[in-house]
């Protein structure tokens, strides 16, 4: 691949040509242990001095899930009503990209339906446990793309660290607090490699 001496077709590279956010999902029970294996690539991401400050909770039950949406729209509808506010104190929420994103997510379900959700959990007492987390989420929606399922993440999960129904519900031991969550599931065609509006390699890389 791109004439890389040994590349197969389950290199890293090759599974981000075919992932992306996924909007929708196919109905359907996912592959037999695949929800074990994309965790299991969590758990295994590296982390800082092997401190392993990431837990996950998979929701896979149907009403936990609609839970989850509920509880993940309400996190959205509490932003959107206070998000002049944020804006003042967080100058990045008036970004044009971060923006109409923000736009697309005003109405509607925030989690796709048909999900499988993987909500990570961040020892707060660590401070390494952000680069940890994004590893961990990194890795295992690579694996999501090496098994055939589609994946998007959902950073309104973080929002539910105020609902204390959500937090009970999701058993956040003492000491953790909500990082955000990957849901995947059967994607509604299949996963290629296809064309992305990407930053040209030149523009993204500077070589010293």
């Amino acid at each position: 691949m791109n004439g890389v001496e040994g590349a197969t077709a389950t290199d890293a590279v090759a599974l981000l040509e075919r992932t992306s956010h996924a909007v929708t999902f196919a109905p359907g029970a996912l592959p037999p242990m695949a929800l074990r294996r994309i965790v299991e690539a969590g758990r295994l991401a590296p982390s800082l001095y092997n401190s392993q400050p990431v837990r996950f909770v998979v929701v896979r039950d149907r009403d936990a899930y609609a839970r989850l949406l509920a509880g993940c729209n309400k996190s959205r509808d509490t932003f959107m009503k206070a998000r002049k506010v944020f804006a003042a104190m967080n100058k990045r929420l008036n970004n044009e990209t971060f923006v109409r994103g923000l736009e697309r997510q005003r109405s509607g379900d925030v989690l796709p339906e048909h999900g499988f959700a993987i909500v990570t959990l961040q020892d707060d007492t660590l401070t390494e446990s952000i680069e940890a987390c994004s590893c961990a989420l990194m890795a295992m929606q690579l694996e999501a793309t090496a098994v055939g399922l589609a994946s998007a993440f959902c950073s309104w999960t973080r929002g539910l660290g105020f609902q204390k129904d959500m937090v009970a519900m999701l058993g956040v031991p003492k000491g953790f607090k909500i990082f955000t969550s990957l849901v995947v599931g059967n994607p509604v065609a299949p996963l290629v490699a296809a064309p992305k509006a990407r930053r040209p390699f030149d523009d993204a890389v500077t070589w010293i």
